[in-house]
């Protein structure tokens, strides 16, 4: 297999059907807020990354599928409450505290990652769902992305998200005519 052959993947968490729409609303009234130019997600793009793989090849995946085949992981509930902006990345998040589970979920997936020679993380894990990519601060201050995070996590405290996570999956990051599209690969049942 050439490095061509090679997927862009990543393992996380899809988001009901529910509170994609709870997402999108958050989207809609961010979006008069924050630069023209920024992109919301599209809702089929909407997930909570577990771990960010990077190139992998056909022989990777498969030996992914067995050693999280093997894994005991355990359903669970993530709570996500404030509003961030993340200015290396440009994107505007709705962010919040790892849970127990979900903290357990990621330590292996970052075993997997090392033993399989897969890309490593340089930041600590900070479970997300990106609302906006592109988003830049404005020109001479970072005043005005504050305030608007800070109206929308008071928002979102009032009634956080809350995700009910009941699968893992193997996603796919492929480029298409119409942008990015996250395709489902593989899931595994949480028990």
């Amino acid at each position: 297999m050439s490095e061509n052959d090679n997927k862009r993947t990543f393992i996380g968490f899809s988001i009901s059907i529910n509170n994609q729409q709870r997402l999108i609303n958050i989207q809609q009234r961010l979006a008069s807020h924050i630069n023209p130019s920024a992109t919301p997600v599209r809702n089929t793009n909407l997930h909570i990354t577990a771990a960010f793989l990077g190139l992998t090849s056909a022989q990777g995946i498969e030996k992914i599928d067995t050693e999280i085949s093997s894994m005991s992981l355990h359903r669970f509930s993530q709570r996500l409450e404030h509003i961030s902006y993340w200015p290396k990345a440009k994107i505007l998040c709705i962010e919040g505290v790892a849970s127990i589970e979900l903290r357990s979920i990621v330590e292996q997936l970052t075993q997997l990652t090392k033993q399989l020679n897969l890309h490593q993380s340089q930041h600590d894990y900070r479970p997300h769902v990106s609302l906006f990519r592109h988003v830049k601060t404005p020109s001479s201050t970072q005043a005005l992305m504050n305030e608007i995070t800070t109206k929308a996590s008071n928002m979102i405290k009032l009634a956080p998200i809350s995700f009910d996570i009941t699968e893992l999956t193997l996603f796919e990051s492929k480029s298409t005519p119409m942008g990015v599209e996250y395709l489902a690969l593989k899931s595994w049942p949480l028990n």
